[in-house]
């Protein structure tokens, strides 16, 4: 069974700041090659929770899909991106993660493998990916502040991040709700959310789009937020239907 990993790092001072940011382009062949990998991305944040113009030149992340959770616990144990920029990061997470659902593209292909007999059990993760036109970069950022604000203040929203491989034109968020009605609700009914999405759809913004759920297996480290699930090892299997 697939597992999906998000490795996060958050990085203090100039040096190891450059260092992780010089990254970016140096690693990517090494990661891209890690031992049991069919899919890896590297990346960048912008500002507060992700969602702002503003780089975060503090925080960065490894988003892998892996063949099965040896191979996930494997790479995170002994890979050396993973160890390198451990070492570097004053604080570091990963979550373990196995799609219940996927549609859409990333680069042209279907990263995320689904179980068909894998059932969500909550909390539920989203993640969503979108390749925007360049003629609806405006229309798209001007309305980020107001979702970003409503998702933060959701009391059913656990944690959210916005992340992504190329500044303002890529962008993924990911985000962990109590369950599926609650992530439904906020981002098909929401005023801000449900209506932006809406918009994009019938003007054609995204070039590409991805969506994707997962059951959240377990947390590694420590990291704002996800504290409350970082407990005990990863689990192997998710819950199956009978």
């Amino acid at each position: 069974m697939q597992v999906v990993t998000l490795s996060l790092y958050h990085f203090t001072g100039l040096p190891a700041k450059l260092w992780a940011f010089s990254q970016m382009g140096l690693m990517r062949p090494a990661v891209t090659r890690m031992e049991g990998t069919s899919f890896a991305k590297m990346l960048g944040s912008g500002a507060g929770a992700g969602f702002s113009l503003k780089p975060d030149f503090s925080t960065y992340g490894l988003l892998c899909a892996w063949r099965d959770m040896g191979a996930a616990r494997a790479a995170q144990a002994h890979a050396k991106p993973f160890a390198r920029y451990r070492d570097r990061a004053d604080r570091s997470a990963t979550l373990y993660l196995t799609a219940t659902q996927a549609r859409g593209q990333w680069n042209g292909r279907a990263p995320f493998a689904v179980d068909a007999q894998t059932r969500p059990t909550g909390p539920i993760v989203a993640l969503t990916r979108a390749t925007l036109r360049w003629a609806t970069l405006t229309q798209f950022w001007s309305l980020v502040p107001a979702i970003s604000d409503m998702a933060e203040a959701d009391p059913h929203q656990h944690f959210m991040m916005g992340l992504g491989e190329v500044p303002y034109k890529h962008m993924m968020t990911f985000s962990i709700w109590d369950d599926e009605a609650a992530m439904r609700a906020f981002s098909v009914n929401s005023p801000t959310h449900g209506v932006a999405v809406r918009r994009a759809w019938d003007e054609g913004w995204f070039a590409e789009y991805l969506f994707a759920r997962f059951n959240l297996l377990a947390v590694e480290g420590r990291w704002p937020g996800l504290d409350r699930f970082a407990a005990g090892e990863p689990e192997i299997e998710p819950m199956q239907a009978a």
